[in-house]
């Protein structure tokens, strides 16, 4: 029988962050689920929108490690774990501007929920035999991936979810990178 590979990852926390659960709460237009705040599927998400950024135009390799509609995902993402709990949820207001009066336009005004954490770890393990050959190159894009990625949940391009992430279990040197950039022409 053939080992299942497990990669391991590290998350640090620079702001906090929000994962909607999808369903207004009294007082909130967006929740979060402290329970579960850093699905595994957000995780694969955002690792998915980090590799096909690095590795556009060429998508085939993404779509192998990731999945499509057409490719069963090799792999199975598990849920972010902290390390010393998840900070207590706190509000937050968003508001839209009007770009010609610069005051708050009607009916525009968001209260969400954000949380964070110091740290926090998942793990991402092969559910499906790979030949030795794709199983390295599945690692790479994996782990360039995770530690490309920036940002995570709602509002990352506004300030929120701001991260680093480390693979902890693949070593990415520059022949690593170069092989994952090799990938772009492959």
């Amino acid at each position: 029988m053939t080992e299942m590979s497990t990669l391991e990852f590290e998350v640090r926390f620079h702001t906090p962050f929000r994962v909607s659960t999808g369903h207004a709460r009294p007082g909130l237009d967006a929740g979060v689920d402290a329970h579960r705040p850093l699905p595994s599927s957000s995780l694969k998400g955002v690792m998915r929108a980090t590799a096909l950024r690095l590795l556009e135009p060429h998508t085939r390799v993404v779509h192998e490690v990731f999945g499509s509609s057409s490719i069963e995902c090799p792999w199975l993402w598990h849920d972010a774990v902290p390390d010393n709990g998840w900070h207590q949820t706190r509000p937050a207001a968003r508001v839209a501007v009007d770009s010609h009066t610069h005051a708050a336009k009607p009916d525009m005004l968001a209260v969400t929920e954000q949380i964070g954490a110091e740290t926090a770890r998942f793990t991402i393990a092969q559910r499906h035999p790979l030949d030795k050959a794709t199983l390295q190159t599945h690692r790479l894009v994996l782990a360039v991936a995770g530690q490309a990625t920036r940002s995570l949940g709602a509002d990352r391009r506004r300030g929120l979810g701001w991260v680093t992430i480390t693979c902890t279990t693949e070593e990415l040197d520059q022949a690593a990178v170069e092989r994952f950039l090799a990938l772009r022409s492959a």
